[in-house]
């Protein structure tokens, strides 16, 4: 089978960059279109810049944590972080919205057990999508 989209999760603290490229040149495919978070630092930001630099497309998907809450956020969860109200629970929305759009592989990049990371590769295993996780301390 012919890998063509390639689902990305992992920490925001990830900082291995040997490991991503490792992990990413076995799953590379000029074709192929990575899916990420769209998060600004960590494994999100790292895989990014390395399938860009190769010429790869990339799908972002960033978490909408300043929009309406979704019907399962319970009253009153809101947060305020640097000034502006958030739902806590946008990362996990945005995770399940990620693998309900497919993907033909995982890649978890999971560091001190990071909860969205494993959150979003524990959901991914069980729609049925394979998955390889890389851990760190």
């Amino acid at each position: 089978m012919e890998i063509r989209r390639i689902l990305i999760t992992g920490s925001r603290t990830w900082t291995d960059t040997s490991v991503i490229r490792e992990a990413l040149a076995a799953v590379w495919h000029p074709e192929a279109v990575l899916v990420v978070g769209a998060c600004p630092r960590g494994a999100d930001l790292l895989t990014e810049q390395c399938w860009t630099h190769w010429g790869g497309r990339v799908e972002r998907w960033p978490a909408d944590w300043s929009g309406p809450c979704g019907t399962e956020c319970p009253a009153g969860h809101r947060r305020v972080r640097r000034g502006a109200s958030i739902c806590p629970r946008a990362g996990y929305v945005r995770n399940h919205a990620m693998i309900a759009a497919g993907a033909d592989v995982c890649l978890a990049f999971i560091r001190a057990r990071s909860r969205g990371a494993s959150h979003c590769a524990c959901w991914v295993e069980l729609a049925g999508i394979p998955t390889v996780v890389y851990a760190a301390a």
